[in-house]
């Protein structure tokens, strides 16, 4: 799910720190020759160049001596000695490193806005990349906007850890329940709330009971983005700031949460909460909780990405075990009231990859090296997955791979969190079980839905105001949504809501900010 890719996992605690800029230090030199190379005297000796590295894990740590790692080792005459954290200690752990001056070389970054990480890069604690990206065959290639989207104060201190940017938003449907009582894929709003009506009241799985919802969703951390994105308003997470932002005819920023839209996309799904049209649940599901429901019979349609369906658990599989004429299949989002069909965009990365000023620009190069291979099909593959045909077998995909068991005892895919990844537009739609037929049918949806898709404008803007209320602003727009949404408040009394936070002279501060800095990176524009 978007929000779960987009949204997931990324609070930190709150750390003081005193950063010594390192920016004197004896070893760092001045960008004078961009072009990348190796230090004079490893070229000599052929001495490899160790690259200290501190990223997440997901499971259990990998071992830096698997074959695959040290076959890039020798490939580019390096010694990779990665450090694993656990996922859900990441943060805390390296906020305590940066706090301290002892990051290793290489960083796997989630959110540069936080307070302390920003400090740091005004600071100078890390390499400026701009001047070196363009040398690399395979960085110089990343989507200009995917570096925009992290970047800091126009530059790119980092490399992105490449997402696809579109796929995320689809409508996922129980096929054979259209079939059975005569409907077609919602195309519109309007169309929506009938199919959602006839999903709830209409007995589509048969079994003479009234036990389904036409439309459920989840509410971690902030995914009624889901049911307000297809109304062209959002209150995303992108970039920087923590509340969406939309440019107005005027060239101005303006807060999402104040739009028209996101009044239409309330007025409208309240009444669906009301009717008994969405699970009861919303405020409290999770992500897995949605899935197992819409395996189990219980809910006939949700937001999210277009491989969703084939991800663990099989969605179809699981269906056909109860019902062998199940179906599911994922479709565009129902056009909006105004008859346009709205996506968010996201911002094409998880985090980013940073690498310590501490280090020499001959030491920066090779990183920028290691890192340029990592962002290939070759070097994504043998990180990742490991050896192939040992650790893993290709596909008739080039970018889906069937992990052996070998490959999944020794901890791949783990390896591959500290590299670039490899850009793939279609990753959120394609899975090693689709059919051609499904693959070719996805391709095109994701081909459909970035014709519409739109990045929020304020991604990679920061702003002073929202690293001290940014947080508190935006929980208070999530718990108006969610209010608003189940019924506990009116519509009018968002209206109200809406008022009070834009006359809030907090908030009136960050929205000159916001577009202050916006003027500042679009040149005016």
């Amino acid at each position: 799910m978007k929000k779960v890719l987009k949204m997931t996992g990324l609070t930190t605690a709150a750390v003081l720190m005193l950063i010594t800029t390192a920016c004197g230090n004896s070893n760092t030199a001045k960008p004078t020759d961009t072009q990348p190379s190796t230090s004079a005297k490893a070229a000599e000796s052929k001495t490899p160049t160790e690259i200290t590295i501190i990223s997440p894990t997901y499971n259990d740590s990998p071992k830096n001596d698997l074959e695959g790692i040290l076959q890039v080792n020798q490939k580019l005459n390096v010694k990779i000695n990665a450090t694993y954290v656990p996922s859900n200690n990441y943060d805390d752990k390296v906020n305590v490193m940066l706090a301290s001056n002892d990051l290793p070389d290489l960083t796997v970054v989630w959110d540069i806005t936080k307070q302390n990480w920003t400090q740091a890069l005004g600071q100078g604690a890390f390499w400026d990349l701009t001047p070196y990206i363009k040398n690399y065959p395979n960085l110089s290639k990343i989507d200009p906007n995917i570096y925009s989207a992290l970047s800091f104060n126009g530059k790119n201190m980092g490399i992105p850890r490449v997402r696809p940017q579109d796929g995320h938003e689809s409508l996922i449907i129980r096929k054979d329940w259209l079939d059975k009582l005569g409907l077609q894929p919602p195309k519109t709003t309007d169309e929506l709330y009938k199919v959602m009506e006839a999903f709830t009241k209409n007995d589509p799985d048969g079994n003479g009971k009234a036990d389904t919802y036409g439309f459920a969703s989840f509410a971690t951390p902030s995914p009624q983005t889901y049911l307000f994105s297809m109304f062209g308003s959002s209150s995303s997470q992108n970039g920087a700031l923590m509340q969406g932002w939309a440019k107005d005819s005027s060239g101005q920023l303006t807060p999402a949460f104040a739009s028209p839209q996101m009044k239409a996309a309330l007025t409208y799904w309240s009444k669906a909460f009301k009717d008994g049209l969405v699970v009861p649940d919303y405020p409290v599901m999770k992500a897995q909780q949605l899935k197992d429901m819409f395996i189990q019979g219980k809910i006939g349609m949700y937001v999210g990405n277009i491989v969703d369906i084939y991800n663990s658990p099989n969605v179809i599989k699981e269906l056909q075990k109860v019902n062998p004429k199940a179906d599911a299949v994922a479709y565009e989002l129902p056009a909006a009231p105004d008859g346009k069909r709205y996506y968010e965009k996201s911002t094409g990365s998880f985090g980013q990859l940073m690498i310590s000023k501490k280090v020499s620009e001959d030491k920066m190069k090779k990183i920028l090296e290691v890192m340029d291979y990592g962002n290939s099909l070759e070097g994504w593959k043998q990180i990742q997955y490991g050896v192939k045909d040992k650790d893993y077998t290709d596909t008739s995909i080039p970018t889906i791979v069937v992990q052996t068991d070998a490959g999944k005892a020794n901890q791949y895919t783990n390896p591959g969190q500290w590299i670039p990844g490899y850009f793939n537009k279609y990753s959120r739609a394609e899975h090693g079980d689709m059919p051609q037929e499904v693959i070719k049918y996805d391709h095109d949806l994701v081909d459909a839905i970035s014709k519409n898709s739109i990045l929020d404008p304020s991604a990679g803007i920061n702003t002073s105001t929202n690293g001290e209320k940014g947080a508190d602003f935006l929980k208070k727009i999530n718990d108006n949504e969610i209010n608003t949404l189940v019924g506990k408040n009116s519509v009018d009394d968002w209206d109200k809501f809406v008022k009070s936070m834009m006359d809030d002279a907090s908030f009136q501060k960050l929205a000159k900010e916001v577009n202050d800095a916006y003027k500042a990176k679009t040149g005016g524009k």
